[in-house]
């Protein structure tokens, strides 16, 4: 789908019986130039007959985080109130978006419904959204505003020591906007929530569409909370460690108590909890079946995108009807992958995860 294309159908999604001459002022360009990129829309399964009603085969929505992320590496101890020497890397980011891509890597029809500006950075994710085949067509695209950056140092044990995020643009995200996306969400085999959105959006979505399956990643342990008063709408809870203990109030001093905060998400109501355990693995638990994953020994080079690729990884499984077991190995397989590429998201995931499959249990 060209640029172009991408934007007839974003103005189609809000207003379908916009004439082509409305389009073509609002585009600036000639009315004939409208009508070609229809027919190429109609052509190209984008689009089914009069009234510009937009196709949909069926797919999943993700909700939440879309940056552009700048990653510090170094090979030696930070050292604190000073410049370190290092490596910079830019790539795509944000953890809703970053669970995107690593489904449609593996095949999945999926839309994301994120926040994007108009600067360089809101450029570059809809350029690499469309290269790769990720829908953000039905995210707010906002005049004048920068998108959201995530700045992260890693130590260098290539795990993060320090992370910053310039996510204002999030609190645009309003309850009049989602409300316009219902049809979209209603219409989901899922839908997949960060807490980057706002409390409010995550309270309404929860209390909305708690019929279809629902997956919240509690991101960082500074916006966990968000997902205080939705826990007993999740079908699965995936949270790490400092995560789990901020939202339950517990505390994990050893291994074994992480079944008893398992246990707390399950009294509210969560279905499946997933709390991932940095290198001692993963924890899976529901009221049939409960246990630990080991992770495997790999030459970990970036760190900050490996609990997407599990969630990824994870959803993936579930929708082919796989035990809660089976579907929390293959998402710390998919982190596994993810762990030994510079990116958030290992550009060749299913390629990979060809070869680990047959040595990761």
């Amino acid at each position: 789908m060209t640029k172009r294309e991408q934007e007839i159908l974003i103005i189609l999604k809000e207003n379908p019986l916009i004439t082509q001459q409305e389009l073509a002022n609002i585009l600036g360009i000639k009315r004939s130039s409208v009508g070609v990129h229809l027919s190429n829309l109609l052509k190209k399964g984008y689009l089914k007959g009069k009234g510009y009603i937009i196709n949909e085969a069926p797919y999943l929505v993700v909700l939440g985080g879309a940056n552009v992320d700048i990653v510090g590496f170094t090979d030696v101890p930070l050292v604190m109130k000073d410049s370190n020497q290092g490596t910079l890397k830019i790539s795509m980011g944000g953890v809703g978006r970053n669970i995107a891509e690593n489904l449609v890597r593996l095949g999945l029809n999926t839309k994301l419904i994120s926040v994007i500006g108009d600067d360089a950075n809101g450029y570059q994710l809809k350029s690499h959204s469309q290269q790769i085949g990720l829908d953000i067509l039905d995210s707010l695209f906002l005049k004048n505003q920068p998108t959201s950056v995530h700045l992260a140092i890693m130590d260098e044990h290539n795990d993060m020591a320090l992370g910053l995020s310039a996510m204002d643009i999030y609190n645009q995200f309003s309850l009049a906007f989602i409300k316009k996306k219902h049809e979209i969400l209603q219409k989901a085999e899922c839908i997949v929530l960060d807490t980057n959105m706002p409390k409010a959006i995550l309270d309404a979505v929860a209390a909305n569409y708690h019929s279809q399956k629902l997956f919240l990643d509690a991101v960082a342990g500074s916006k966990a909370l968000r997902a205080k008063n939705i826990l007993q709408f999740l079908y699965v809870l995936k949270v790490n460690r400092l995560e789990a203990e901020i939202l339950s109030g517990l505390t994990i001093k050893k291994t074994t108590d992480v079944p008893k905060l398992a246990n707390y998400f399950h009294k509210i109501g969560v279905k499946n909890v997933c709390i991932t355990l940095g290198n001692e693995g993963a924890f899976y638990s529901n009221s049939k079946i409960n246990g630990y994953i080991k992770p495997q020994k790999i030459s970990v080079i970036n760190a900050n995108g490996a609990g997407d690729a599990f969630m990824a990884g994870l959803i993936f499984y579930d929708l082919q009807n796989k035990s809660l077991k089976e579907s929390a190995s293959f998402g710390m397989t998919c982190a596994a992958v993810t762990l030994e590429h510079e990116d958030n998201v290992h550009p060749e995931l299913q390629q990979k995860l060809n070869t680990q499959l047959k040595t990761f249990k």
